[in-house]
């Protein structure tokens, strides 16, 4: 009788557990049925870096890479620096020997695609041809 008296109290909380999972699942199944895939096979992207000063290198990448951070390192010239954790992978800090320092005066590096932010780190973003990149030198204390 106290385990029946038990599960009436608690079938509220049973069920919104369970609906809980579901949701979730659900959610799970959204974002790997529609997130962005990575194209095989020959892709042409355009890479521009922006400095804090506003000017800009730009590159033209011809590239069979699937994610942004092999197609950074197949560019010539261009030398792109970071730390890596297993989560985000890599996150850049320098780009060309320029150092965005956080800590120091709150700048870093944002990475667009087509002028938007990108979703993903370079490590997880998907490449398409015929995309246009900016890693752009950002700061909080910029006016």
């Amino acid at each position: 009788m106290a385990v029946e008296t038990f599960w009436k109290k608690k079938k509220g909380v049973a069920l919104a557990l369970i609906a809980v999972c579901v949701v979730a699942s659900a959610l799970l199944l959204c974002y790997h049925t529609f997130r962005p895939k990575p194209e095989d096979g020959k892709k042409e992207i355009i890479v521009d870096v922006v400095y804090e000063d506003a000017s800009m290198d730009s590159y033209a990448i011809a590239t069979d890479a699937r994610y942004l951070e092999q197609a950074l390192e197949e560019a010539k010239g261009l030398t792109v620096e970071g730390s890596r954790t297993d989560q985000f992978g890599l996150m850049i800090v320098t780009v060309n020997g320029v150092t965005a320092e956080y800590d120091k005066d709150q700048a870093y590096w944002a990475v667009e695609l087509d002028g938007k932010a990108c979703n993903y780190g370079v490590s997880m973003q998907p490449v398409r041809d015929k995309e246009h990149y900016r890693l752009v030198y950002t700061s909080a204390n910029a006016s």
